[in-house]
């Protein structure tokens, strides 16, 4: 399940929840025949984002420079105390759980190309009691500041 900001204004920032647990994507690649290859259940993880997403991408993919602010929440684990979130500092590193993000919400159209996202936070998490692993994403236009001297 996802879910969108609405709005009229087409630069809006746009809000996702993602409900699916988040995994990585490590290299995978497999080379043949002068082709590359991803590997079927890294595609798979892929293509499941970007069907979650695109339902929510704006008419025209963004041009400029882009922020996104990405939340990843995992399944809690069971000896873990207290009910609220708790940060999760343990593997998956952020890089890796980012990078399948970013390529899905890329081919699902929010932007022509990923190098445009020049800011953004990412925040690992244990779920809070009853709440569903996730992905919550939150992406805004960057205003291009006036360059001064430091």
């Amino acid at each position: 399940m996802e879910t969108k900001t609405k709005s009229c204004d087409p630069d809006a920032p746009i809000r996702l929840s993602l409900e699916v647990k988040p995994k990585t994507i490590q290299s995978g690649l497999r080379f043949g025949r002068g082709r590359v290859f991803r590997d079927k259940r890294s595609k798979g993880y892929m293509d499941l984002l970007g069907v979650l997403a695109k339902s929510s991408r704006p008419a025209k993919a963004w041009d400029g420079p882009v922020r996104v602010d990405v939340c990843f929440v995992f399944e809690r684990p069971k000896g873990l105390r207290g009910t609220e979130r708790e940060f999760a500092p343990v593997r998956p590193d952020r890089d890796n759980l980012l990078k399948p993000l970013m390529d899905a919400l890329t081919i699902a159209g929010f932007w022509r190309d990923d190098g445009q996202v020049c800011a953004g936070e990412t925040s690992k998490f244990y779920a809070a009691k009853g709440e569903p692993p996730k992905i919550e994403v939150l992406i805004s236009r960057l205003t291009i500041p006036k360059v001064t001297r430091c």
